[in-house]
């Protein structure tokens, strides 16, 4: 592995790497993803500190990226104390857990140090930072603008003794930061060029985030959907509860050219078996069954049931999956067919797959 200096003929490879870095990443309360929106806006911000970003290599590849930005800490006593941050930390998941994320954390640090910044600091996985040298920045009396110090909060002194007596309120970050989380049509219009630039003409799943909620909801009421479902509000009850009750359960949403179509699921039967009782087994990791809808009328009728299908069933055979068993409605004709179009068998009670 190589860490050098981030050219900007890495744009595009950077944009695409931390698209990838984060497609799975979900936790209670995660509105989107949108660490490649807050990248590409960064790109031209006055905030972002070009000698101290970085890319990892391996074998010519650019499979990690880590930028910095200025930031500040509003102290108390009305001074103001200058800071760095640093954030989207990308690493390809096919190279998760080979020291990669913490190797350019370690460069990028030595570096900001050897360049005479003070300290850093982040909102990053709170058990992971720590073994980097972090510290919770409330042990240096330093707190978020709404007041709160959450142990994701950290700071790394660069500089011995820098953040002592410079107690206050995180402040001064790229304003970037906050129109990525918040500029809603500015995302949709950037996600939809990423994922036609970068995956034209096809259909991709991501996880369910909060914000699907509501396009959820509205599905459901679709005149085409309704048929189907007797109690959406089960549905919705399932979602809401996906971080708890429910988590055996796996929720996607459905894409084309990032524009929102449809949504699947899948579950492992011998948890699922608890709150339906339409197929038993005994033994957990071994039978799946899944569920897809096609929501937004103008994708119906274009064989892309059968690829969500397709695309379910890849992500289930990574996992080691023996076999997918699904019920489709007696009625449901276009359902039967594209199971059916993907090697499902009716076997006189449900159609099987075998992985």
């Amino acid at each position: 592995m190589r860490i050098r200096e981030e050219h900007p003929e890495d744009y595009r490879s950077i944009l695409w790497l931390t698209y990838r870095a984060f497609l799975t990443l979900d936790y209670p309360g995660r509105r989107r993803m949108d660490e490649h929106f807050l990248f590409s806006l960064l790109k031209g911000s006055e905030f972002i500190i070009p000698e101290l970003c970085f890319v990892a290599e391996q074998d010519g590849e650019i499979v990690g990226h880590i930028l910095y930005t200025k930031s500040e800490i509003l102290n108390t006593d009305g001074f103001k104390t200058h800071t760095i941050t640093f954030g989207p930390l990308s690493v390809l998941p096919e190279y998760h857990k080979q020291g990669i994320g913490s190797a350019l954390v370690r460069h990028s640090l030595e570096k900001a140090r050897e360049l005479g910044y003070g300290a850093v600091l982040i909102l990053g996985v709170e058990d992971y930072y720590p073994k980097l040298g972090f510290k919770r920045a409330r042990e240096y009396e330093l707190t978020l603008p709404d007041g709160s110090s959450p142990d994701a909060f950290m700071a790394y002194e660069l500089q011995p003794g820098y953040l002592s007596g410079k107690s206050g309120i995180l402040s001064g970050l790229a304003p970037e930061f906050d129109r990525a989380e918040n500029d809603d049509i500015g995302f949709a219009r950037f996600h939809e060029w990423f994922m036609s630039e970068y995956y034209p003409n096809e259909l991709t799943l991501r996880p369910f985030f909060e914000n699907d909620i509501v396009l959820l909801k509205g599905w459901l009421e679709a005149d085409h959907i309704k048929p189907w479902f007797e109690d959406p509000e089960e549905w919705i009850h399932e979602i809401e509860n996906r971080h708890g009750e429910f988590s055996f359960i796996k929720h996607f949403i459905a894409e084309f050219e990032g524009v929102p179509l449809g949504f699947c699921q899948y579950y492992d039967i011998f948890y699922g078996q608890d709150h339906e009782d339409r197929i038993k087994t005994s033994t957990p990791g071994v039978t799946y069954s899944m569920d897809y809808l096609i929501c937004e009328t103008k994708y119906l009728r274009k064989g892309l049931g059968q690829k969500m299908i397709a695309k379910t069933l890849d992500l289930l055979r990574g996992q080691g999956v023996k076999s997918v068993v699904v019920k489709p409605d007696d009625d449901n004709a276009n359902s039967k067919r594209a199971f059916e179009a993907n090697g499902f068998v009716w076997n006189g009670s449900y159609y099987i797959l075998n992985l």
